[in-house]
């Protein structure tokens, strides 16, 4: 797991350098550069929540596996859907860019999340 989690902060710590060299160029302004930021570290909460989850629930019980990880979806989109309108409502930034990055980010790490999962399964059979 910590193999994972290491890569996942990899793979967003070298986008949030890209995206920091757009803004050292002036790419991007200011306020894209911080919805950016905002987005991504969102996204980096939730998919790190969905693997702790995943491996603190795996080796127990299958009711406590599905109420883990079945329950914690619905907490972790509550949540999302919850910080998501807060920022939109109420941070001054660009809402096209914070929506256009955070679906970006979301649907890579749903890959993600799925490909962690397929991995630790299959290696166990």
């Amino acid at each position: 797991m910590s193999n994972f989690i290491r890569n996942i902060i990899i793979f967003y710590f070298v986008s949030f350098i890209i995206v920091l060299i757009l803004k050292y160029f002036e790419i991007i302004t200011e306020l894209s550069f911080i919805s950016i930021i905002y987005a991504g570290v969102l996204s980096l909460i939730n998919v790190l929540a969905a693997v702790l989850l995943f491996h603190y629930s795996y080796k127990s019980r299958h009711s406590s596996f599905m109420i883990l990880n079945f329950g914690g979806i619905g907490v972790r989109i509550f949540f999302l859907l919850l910080a998501f309108f807060l920022i939109i409502k109420f941070l001054n930034i660009d809402k096209y860019a914070f929506i256009l990055v955070f679906f970006l980010f979301y649907f890579i790490s749903l890959s993600l999340e799925v490909i962690y999962y397929l991995r630790i399964t299959t290696k166990n059979k």
